[in-house]
Order: C-alpha cells, then sequence, then structure tokens
C-alpha cells in the first residue's frame, strides 16, 4: 500500500500539471497522511490499554 502511494505521487505530477496530476499527487499524500495517522492512533490504543 505504501508503494501504491509513492507511484501515486511519482506518476506524472511534474510532467503534466493537469486535473489529473494534481488529483495523483493529494491522494498519495492524502493516503501517506492517512497511513500514518492511523499507525500513530493504533499505537496510542494499545498502550492505553495496558
Amino acid at each position: 500500500m505504501h508503494e501504491l502511494a509513492l507511484l501515486l505521487l511519482q506518476a506524472q505530477t511534474t510532467g503534466n500539471p493537469t486535473g489529473v496530476g494534481l488529483f495523483r499527487f493529494f491522494a498519495g499524500f492524502v493516503l501517506i497522511i492517512a497511513i500514518y495517522t492511523t499507525a500513530l492512533l493504533f499505537t496510542y490504543w494499545i498502550s492505553k490499554e495496558e
């Protein structure tokens, strides 16, 4: 899933500044942020239960 986010970030964002390129850039960015946020929330939830 992380590789998918990196591919979305690299897919024609600099050479193709159209709506599709911007959408792919923001989709990859939001996907990476979501992965790290859920990981932090999960570790917080696990440590809270102990």
